[in-house]
């Protein structure tokens, strides 16, 4: 059966695997699953709709699924609710807050690693083996790619998107979407490409060669941006490439290179009030 202290407060269609273990004054509420070897730590408090899979950790002051902060949304809404996959640790103080929309959930995938006090707001989409550090910030709707590294206070706006592999510096801000493979280290400002973060994931030295020439093409070249996205597509047909340049054609927002008036290393630049949820 799933150990549960006398402090803990359950109230709602809770499912428990059988080797749970839920803390002293954890509270759950609403529809919640939790998979085999779960553990609450302390002070956890959850909100349903919420589904985790096996393995994730809660540390104290742990606050997910509860309403977006959203001036439009009832707080009683149950709304689709938050999705979260297996192995992930959640350290002191994370929070994450449910969907507005209906039909698909808040989700995070598994194997994630968020450090105290980061935050992911409602309708965010993150993958697998992403790490956060203290205080990074995404705004709702943001959608992250798989192994996805940010420094301390890295904020994101809504609707941003993060690439597979890539990574933002501490303390970056970022308005515009960070393609797959590329480092943003100032505010909307790529500064280089994640050759640590793609060596550790196995990418082989030919990957790497070719996220170099596409950076060097998009981000360092001088050319007008036309030019310089017509380089990159002649290098279609590499794995690479190809999964760069889908993320260049789906981007709404546009893409961080080096250029434009907010785009400079010498601008430090804040998000301003509409970067807010």
């Amino acid at each position: 059966m799933p150990k549960i202290h006398p402090t803990a407060i359950l109230d709602g269609d809770i499912q428990l695997a059988d080797d749970v273990e839920i803390g002293p004054y954890c509270v759950l509420r609403g529809a919640i699953t939790l998979g085999a070897g779960c553990v609450l730590i302390q002070n956890v408090h959850l909100h349903g709709p919420l589904t985790a899979g096996s393995g994730n950790a809660f540390y104290p002051g742990v606050a997910l699924g509860f309403a977006p902060q959203d001036r439009g949304f009832h707080h009683e809404k149950a709304g689709s609710g938050t999705v979260i996959g297996d192995g992930n640790t959640f350290r002191e103080h994370v929070t994450i807050h449910r969907a507005t929309r209906d039909d698909r959930p808040t989700r995070v995938g598994s194997r994630n690693f968020f450090m105290t006090c980061s935050h992911a707001a409602h309708d965010v989409q993150i993958g697998n083996d992403c790490t956060f550090a203290n205080n990074t910030l995404f705004a709702g709707h943001v959608e992250v790619g798989d192994r996805v590294v940010s420094g301390g206070g890295a904020a994101i706006q809504q609707f941003t998107r993060v690439g597979r592999c890539a990574m933002l510096g501490g303390l970056v801000g970022m308005t515009k979407d960070i393609c797959p493979f590329f480092t943003a280290t100032s505010f909307n400002y790529i500064g280089s490409y994640n050759r640590v973060g793609m060596r550790r994931a196995g990418f082989q030295p030919s990957d790497l060669d070719m996220v170099k020439a596409i950076y060097g093409a998009l981000v360092r070249s001088r050319d007008v941006y036309a030019r310089r996205l017509d380089a990159v597509r002649a290098f279609a047909g590499h794995p690479i490439a190809d999964e760069i340049l889908a993320f260049i054609d789906a981007s709404k927002k546009g893409v961080a290179t080096r250029h434009g008036r907010i785009t400079s290393a010498r601008d430090t630049g804040v998000l301003g009030a509409d970067a807010a949820e």
